[in-house]
């Protein structure tokens, strides 16, 4: 699993608009302030307006806005818009599969990992990381063993460990 650079940029752009006082964003000013050039920045801008987190305006005063609230949109929600799901492994894809993932003993190890992650990630919306109002976290039951197999559809080397 990694974060893309363009994941990164697409988060701090969306910082700025979250920030900005009229809620608009020049995509030259979202490159200089990012550090990127700007065909890279009209790229994210693309993708963001192609997963309808931002809206773009066209002309003298354009720029790109927020189209989603984002006291309701996740973390993983815009990583995911950006680059596509997340997975730890090629057999924790959403099309991905494995044919020893049923006697693996590591697959349920990825797929806890992967859940531990989305826990993380959906556990901040990107008000809440903006403006620092709710630190991520993961739900509990990530720290009880027993919970283990409720997470992660273990194979039957999970299961007779138990």
């Amino acid at each position: 699993m990694d974060i893309s650079r363009k994941t990164d940029y697409a988060l701090r752009m969306l910082s700025m608009l979250v920030q900005g006082e009229d809620g608009l964003l020049s995509v030259r000013t979202a490159a200089e302030q990012v550090g990127v050039p700007y065909s890279f920045a009209r790229s994210i801008q693309h993708g963001l307006v192609q997963a309808g987190i931002v809206e773009s305006l066209r002309g003298v005063h354009g720029g790109m806005r927020l189209k989603v609230d984002p006291a309701q949109v996740t973390i993983r929600q815009i990583v995911e818009a950006v680059q596509g799901p997340l997975s730890m492994n090629d057999c924790t894809a959403p099309d991905g599969s494995c044919a020893r993932s049923a006697d693996c003993c590591y697959h349920p190890l990825w797929a806890g990992t992967q859940a531990l992650v989305y826990s993380y990630l959906d556990s901040v919306t990107l008000d809440d990381v903006v403006n620092c109002k709710r630190a991520p976290a993961v739900d509990p039951k990530f720290a009880d063993r027993s919970a283990f197999c409720s997470y992660v559809s273990c194979g039957e080397a999970c299961r007779s460990a138990q």
